[in-house]
Parts: structure tokens; C-alpha cells; sequence
């Protein structure tokens, strides 16, 4: 066995809302997959040491027919092994914080949300929340909607 160059130190769940559509329709194409991912990064005084705020949401939308709206925020505390730092360098070590960093946190998210919504008013497991598996590498961030809403605002 061999460690990885990324310890998880700690993590939370910042927050967790998860709300069943009132609205939902079984009779419908069911609209789970249109989620949002974003995470960000932040540094220590020690370059060693990150932290990652990683989101996870989905809104009922007008016309969707989602069984479930929610939104999990995670945030982990990380370590990478100085070893790593000195042999790679700070361009693989931030590839490596940024796509398995995010990756264990949204192991944890989607565990979570199985387990919310499968205590939800829905009867088939095919309706609760399992997000499927992506992938970090060449991740390209998004902004949360709030946040993207209020730049183009600002470029008026």
C-alpha cells in the first residue's frame, strides 16, 4: 500500500438542504443529472496546507421535473506531502490538490445526499439522489449562479 501525496486532514459538511419537488410528476422524464459542481481553493501560509470549498447543487427549475432541489457545501483541510512538493514541483502539486482534493469531497457529498433523499416521499429507489462519477481532471470550474449573476451585472 502506498499513501497518496494528498492527506484529508478534516472535513464538514458547511451546509446540507435537500427539498422534495411537491410538483414532481412520476409520469414524466425525471430530471436528475442537471446539477452544478464548483469548488475553490484556498492556501495557507505553508503551501503544504489547503483548503477546498467544494459545492454541489441542483434548483427546481420552471419547467424540470426533478424529484428533489439541494445543495451540499463541503469543506476539507489537506496536506500534501513535502516529499511530493519538492520531486514535482508547485504545477503538479496543484493538479493534484485540484483534482484529488475535490474528488474526496464529492465522494462525501454524494453519500450524503443518498442518504437524504432516500428518506424522501418517493417509493422508488430509482429517485433518490446518486450522482454519478465525474472526473476532476481538466475540471473547468463554475461559478456559483448568485456569483455569475452578479459579474454580468457588474460589467453593465
Amino acid at each position: 500500500m502506498t499513501l497518496s501525496p494528498l492527506q484529508l486532514h478534516r472535513y464538514f459538511a458547511e451546509e446540507v438542504y435537500c427539498k422534495a419537488n411537491s410538483d414532481f410528476d412520476r409520469d414524466k422524464d425525471v430530471k436528475i443529472k442537471d446539477f452544478q459542481v464548483f469548488f475553490e481553493t484556498g492556501e495557507d501560509k505553508n503551501p503544504l496546507f489547503r483548503r477546498i470549498r467544494l459545492t454541489v447543487e441542483q434548483n427546481i427549475s420552471k419547467d424540470g421535473n426533478e424529484p428533489f432541489a439541494f445543495k451540499v457545501v463541503m469543506v476539507g483541510f489537506f496536506e500534501v506531502l513535502k516529499e511530493f512538493f519538492e520531486s514535482q514541483g508547485p504545477e503538479k502539486t496543484e493538479q493534484l490538490v485540484n483534482v484529488n482534493g475535490p474528488a474526496l469531497l464529492y465522494s462525501a457529498a454524494r453519500e450524503l445526499l443518498a442518504i437524504v433523499s432516500g428518506r424522501g416521499p418517493y417509493n422508488d429507489e430509482n429517485l433518490n439522489v446518486l450522482l454519478p462519477s465525474i472526473t476532476f481532471l481538466n475540471f473547468k470550474a463554475m461559478k456559483p449562479v448568485k456569483e455569475a449573476k452578479q459579474v454580468k451585472a457588474k460589467k453593465k
